[in-house]
């Protein structure tokens, strides 16, 4: 093999590494994403705000969007997850994260991904979605800074909490007075309702595998009549 064979061989093989670290540098973004958000599921089930306010970005574009509307910044997600908050022993929060599909940008900086989330919601505190079986979709957005992904957005879009029997009554031996619920204290109030049974498809952000169109949602969307959210009146 001549001078000239030789430099082409190592430039297409130099080619070929490059191609191969991106790829890997892709799976590894993907999987510490989802480490990342199955750990904030975790943290979730017993109200560990420290630890879960610990998983979001510092940046002023942080935010969380939960059925009552949006917390924006740093100070919104503290003051939604609230550290000084007191959990009871018997609180149990326990959302599944499962089926994602994570996009990373090609600069590897952002990402986005698409969960479901299953789960339970059990506490001796009543309200009204006590106890209940809850189903929710969530739409993330991710930052990585310093090298580490952190949660940049969280939008949780509830598909249903169904209660069975209504909330548990307090046991007799304890003398302590149900906790109120938390006082909903959003920076911008959700519009409509949009979970079950409003027909509502939270708009994904990924193409479609195959044909790599955008999927249909926003014209089914545009068809329904969506209710006006009540969570402004809690």
């Amino acid at each position: 093999m001549n001078n000239q064979a030789s430099e082409a061989r190592i430039a297409e093989l130099e080619s070929e590494v490059k191609t191969l670290k991106k790829q890997l540098q892709l799976l590894q973004d993907i999987e510490d994403i989802k480490r990342l958000q199955c750990a904030y599921g975790y943290y979730l089930e017993h109200w560990m705000a420290d630890e879960i306010i610990d998983c979001f970005s510092k940046s002023p574009e942080v935010s969380a969007t939960f059925v009552e509307g949006t917390y924006n910044g740093p100070e919104g997600i503290r003051r939604y997850f609230n550290p000084d908050r007191v959990v009871p022993p018997e609180f149990l929060h326990m959302v599944m994260q499962v089926s994602p599909v994570i996009t990373v940008d090609e600069d590897g900086k952002r990402a986005k991904g698409r969960w479901y989330g299953y789960g339970t919601i059990l506490s001796r505190p009543s309200f009204p979605l006590d106890p209940a079986y809850m189903a929710v979709i969530y739409e993330m957005d991710y930052i990585r800074e310093d090298g580490v992904w952190k949660i940049l957005v969280l939008r949780l879009n509830m598909h249903y909490a169904y209660t069975h029997g209504g909330p548990p009554p307090v046991p007799p031996e304890s003398e302590e007075p149900p906790a109120e619920r938390p006082k909903l204290t959003p920076d911008v109030w959700a519009e409509y309702e949009t979970g079950y049974p409003s027909g509502y498809i939270y708009p994904m952000h990924f193409p479609h595998p195959v044909t790599g169109k955008p999927s249909t949602e926003a014209k089914r969307n545009a068809t329904l009549k969506l209710k006006p959210s009540r969570y402004k009146s809690w």
